[in-house]
């Protein structure tokens, strides 16, 4: 229910947001002194991102770009991609044993944008397309032995996403916005296991929860282009 809502909302927004832009732009087509034949303004941007989220519960870094052709000022379409890093988890009953999970995704990316021209103004990126994600884990360091590493374990698995998103932005100056932004990261599920050997030397998995990757992420966004 939680998923179908956040899908609706959005939906909503994307749809009556490229409403408005449309209505603007006829607006500024009904001014006194504008040029009949004035062509549609053609502009585009790139950006690097930096971010916070959550990974099966623990905190992430999260980093990306994207690159995007701005239309007539009120929407954008280009291709987005998005890198991240959780924090190290502790496995059950194991001591000095971690495991930690990180991987990426990217895809198509279409951005209604309202009141484009003005000082603060609010956009609603939307993301779809596809990642993957590792999980890993080692048993760290032992005094006395020779290895760092031992019963070493990787896993890893692809999924489908969708994230849509809303974003405060502020121009700086004509070339450059700053964007405040939070989304939320919508997956098919993941299916993905840690194993590690217990005090007895028996080898023991434990199923990642298939949501792992779901959750929300708050970024902040530096555009560079013509707008």
């Amino acid at each position: 229910m939680k998923t179908k809502l956040v899908l609706l909302l959005f939906a909503v927004i994307l749809l009556g947001s490229t409403a408005i832009g449309q209505v603007q732009e006829d607006e500024d087509m009904k001014l006194l002194f504008k040029p009949k034949h004035e062509k549609q303004s053609n502009g585009g941007y790139g950006a690097f991102q930096i971010g916070w989220t959550q990974i099966n519960g623990k905190s992430a870094v999260s980093f990306g770009g994207r690159g995007a052709w701005v239309a007539n000022h009120y929407f954008a379409l280009g291709l987005a991609g998005t890198g991240f890093y959780s924090d190290a988890f502790d496995i059950p009953n194991k001591v000095n044993s971690t495991y930690a999970m990180y991987g990426g995704y990217g895809g198509i990316m279409i951005e209604p944008i309202i009141a484009s021209m003005s000082t603060f103004h609010v956009s609603f990126p939307i993301l779809f397309g596809g990642g993957g994600v590792i999980a890993s884990n080692y048993d760290m360091y032992y005094p006395y032995t020779d290895n760092y590493y031992t019963n070493y374990y990787e896993d890893m698995d692809p999924y489908f996403i969708f994230q849509p998103g809303v974003e405060l932005e502020v121009n700086i100056v004509k070339f450059f916005r700053l964007a405040l932004g939070v989304s939320y990261k919508l997956t098919d599920g993941v299916n993905l296991q840690y194993k590690y050997f217990d005090d007895n030397n028996n080898p023991q998995v434990i199923n990642i929860d298939k949501k792992a990757i779901d959750g929300w992420v708050a970024t902040i966004t530096f555009k560079f282009g013509k707008f």
